[in-house]
């Protein structure tokens, strides 16, 4: 019995999940991963590859958790 959440303050992203091939400061892009994960809102923290290599700063403008998903949206506020 449990509830596995995540808590993440690097954002993790396949092109798949809604990494972008080209990153603009101040666009807002979608994102979903699988599982429930929380991400500090309004917060700048790393946008990373799958490599873990960090390529922009962002901020989480808002996510939702529902049926072992999370969808949300970032703004990029600085490319790397």
């Amino acid at each position: 019995m449990g509830y596995k959440t995540e808590f993440n303050w690097v954002l993790v992203l396949t092109p798949e999940q809604g990494l972008p091939e080209r990153l603009m400061v101040g666009t807002v892009y979608p994102f979903h991963k699988a599982e429930e994960r929380i991400y500090p809102r309004g917060w700048k923290i790393g946008l990373a590859g799958k490599d873990w290599k960090i390529i922009a700063w962002v901020t989480v403008v808002e996510f939702t958790v529902k049926e072992n998903r999370t969808e949300g949206l970032f703004e990029v506020v600085e490319v790397v």
